[in-house]
């Protein structure tokens, strides 16, 4: 799919391409059912979870674990 046809279609905006283009993972998980639709793919054929390590102490520690 190009950019042109998913925009034109509808099925991505024009935001969300712009940030897939630009390595940003925040898109919506609408726009993330409808990339996996159009490759045929499962969510985590696309994501993957990178840990680091503050962060995810800081989260740990906040929900209590």
């Amino acid at each position: 799919m190009t950019a042109y046809k998913a925009q034109k279609t509808g099925v991505l905006s024009q935001d969300t391409w712009r940030k897939i283009k630009h390595g940003n993972a925040n898109i919506s998980m609408e726009s993330l059912n409808r990339i996996c639709a159009i490759l045929h793919m499962q969510p985590e054929h696309l994501i993957y979870y990178e840990s680091n390590g503050n962060e995810e102490k800081e989260i740990l520690e906040k929900f209590g674990k």
